[in-house]
């Protein structure tokens, strides 16, 4: 191949990857792992308990079962507006203006089993969500924030 030709198929990959949708997680780690942990829409259906299998599909009871985790069934879009028009402030955290689905799992029982097999209670409610925002990015879901609607 010439200099030539190589110069062409390097600008015509360069021109299409320009083109092409901004990537579901922007090539940041931190949204990556936010969407890992809260992120579920539409909400799964499994066999068994929702709390039991997603907390575990997602890793969330190794090495030990995580005490609270909340997923939201909303989309990206809408979660992410949050951190922008979608949202206000409270406090150094961003509130939703609107309820979104939400399910939290609580791990039942005391802190003395925090090994797996995780035991899980499911809330499934509409309600404000609060997150954590990074250059317009959620990264933190605040589990001590449980907003609901009036």
């Amino acid at each position: 191949m010439r200099p030539s030709e190589a110069a062409f198929y390097l600008l015509l990959v360069l021109l299409v990857v320009e083109l092409l949708p901004e990537s579901t997680y922007a090539n940041n780690p931190r949204y990556e792992k936010f969407l890992t942990q809260h992120y579920n829409n539409p909400k799964s259906s499994f066999s068994g308990k929702y709390c039991d299998a997603i907390m575990s599909q997602r890793g969330l009871t190794r090495p030990q079962c995580k005490e609270v985790n909340t997923f939201i069934h909303d989309t990206t879009n809408n979660i992410k507006a949050v951190c922008k028009e979608g949202g206000e402030p409270y406090g150094q955290l961003r509130r939703s203006k609107e309820h979104m689905k939400v399910t939290t799992c609580k791990l039942k029982g005391s802190s003395t089993h925090p090994r797996p097999p995780c035991d899980y209670r499911e809330n499934s409610s509409p309600r404000y969500i609060v997150i954590g925002c990074e250059d317009g990015w959620p990264v933190h879901y605040d589990e001590s924030q449980i907003v609901t609607t009036v």
